[in-house]
């Protein structure tokens, strides 16, 4: 398996239509919108909060789906590294796609993991070539714009950054005023 990098962009914003709109004069497209459950664990023998890395376990409801439609909800565990640039919140990340929340999070404390957070938001979802555009609204965090690409090399790390820096600058938005932390690190915090 080869290294995946999550190349990030996040920023506060005020007003979710205002930002649709700007998103969509871009060209990006709006795909699909759902409610995403965050369970983040810390390690048994270290504090990931220390090493700057997260263990999650994901749970994904579509708000899309039509009513009748059988449920499709997906439970994902992720890893991700620390952070390794000092202007986005680009790391390692590996997931892999599982089939029930509540089993995972029960092989996980058995082992020693402890929850540390449960994190909930709406996730509205748009699309341009090579980058994935989100506006999440995160329950007792605030609204957020997400910019994100994947890299497998540091060439494609690059081209990343400075797409999405591009893009930002097309939003009328300032790439200085990019967040690094996580979506976890900033509910911690307050």
């Amino acid at each position: 398996m080869g290294e995946t990098y999550e190349v990030e962009v996040k920023v506060s914003i005020e007003r979710l239509e205002e930002m649709e709109h700007r998103i969509l004069n871009i060209g990006a497209k709006k795909t699909n919108k759902e409610i995403q459950i965050d369970s983040y664990f810390d390690h048994p023998c270290r504090t990931f909060q220390d090493t700057d890395e997260a263990l999650r376990v994901r749970l994904r409801k579509p708000l899309d789906r039509v009513k009748d439609e059988i449920s499709t909800d997906l439970v994902e565990l992720t890893y991700k590294g620390p952070k390794i640039d000092s202007t986005t919140k680009t790391r390692l990340e590996s997931s892999v796609k599982i089939n029930n929340a509540e089993e995972i999070t029960f092989i996980l404390e058995n082992l020693g993991f402890k929850l540390v957070a449960r994190i909930m938001k709406k996730r509205q979802f748009f699309s341009l070539p090579a980058t994935t555009i989100s506006i999440d609204d995160v329950e007792h965090v605030g609204l957020f714009l997400e910019l994100e690409s994947i890299a497998r090399t540091s060439d494609e790390l690059a081209y990343a950054k400075d797409n999405i820096f591009k893009i930002m600058k097309a939003l009328g938005l300032d790439p200085a005023q990019s967040i690094r932390e996580s979506y976890l690190e900033l509910y911690l915090s307050r």
